[in-house]
């Protein structure tokens, strides 16, 4: 029996103060204001810290989709469905993935990341890029790297920020 989707497994605790699916945390928290903080940056300290917060999200990601692949029963590849349903559940975009046996393609279209970019240059979607790294490490069985390709906030005048198209890749290692 599938599980219903992430945001209506959601527990909004307010006694408490936290919002959960079963044991795993989750913090509302706009774009704008995560984002934000870049902008307080100098670049290379910007850079680093986006980095930072792929390799968080890759690790502490993993543990995501281990449950998410509990509590769905899904197969591997059903996995980056699952993946793509938890990213629009908890506002990250709507999801596309192209998996293959060794590479995988992700279309992110409005990512709030992206779109709430504020002053940064070059692509603002790292904590996809940990995602994207945490499903298919674990779909593969093996380590990964991904990148993101193309950032809409990067696009001068194509389109407003976030509204576009951000394009990643992962391949095995």
């Amino acid at each position: 029996m599938a599980s219903p989707p992430l945001h209506e497994r959601l527990v909004f605790d307010v006694a408490e103060g936290q919002v959960l699916d079963a044991n795993r945390r989750y913090v509302l928290m706009r774009a704008d204001v995560l984002m934000g903080m870049f902008a307080f940056l100098t670049e290379p300290a910007s850079r680093e810290a986006l980095a930072a917060l792929a390799r968080s999200v890759r690790t502490h990601g993993a543990n995501s989709v281990s449950a998410y692949e509990n509590t769905t029963g899904a197969s591997s590849l059903q996995l980056f469905d699952v993946v793509a349903q938890g990213a629009s559940s908890l506002g990250w975009g709507v999801w596309e993935f192209e998996p293959g046996a060794d590479v995988c393609r992700l279309v992110v279209r409005n990512s709030p990341f992206a779109a709430a970019r504020a002053t940064m240059s070059g692509p603002a979607c790292a904590p996809i890029v940990g995602m994207m790294q945490a499903v298919c490490a674990h779909v593969w069985k093996r380590g990964c790297t991904a990148t993101e390709l193309e950032c809409c906030a990067c696009a001068a005048g194509a389109h407003a920020p976030g509204q576009g198209l951000c394009r990643f890749e992962a391949s095995a290692t």
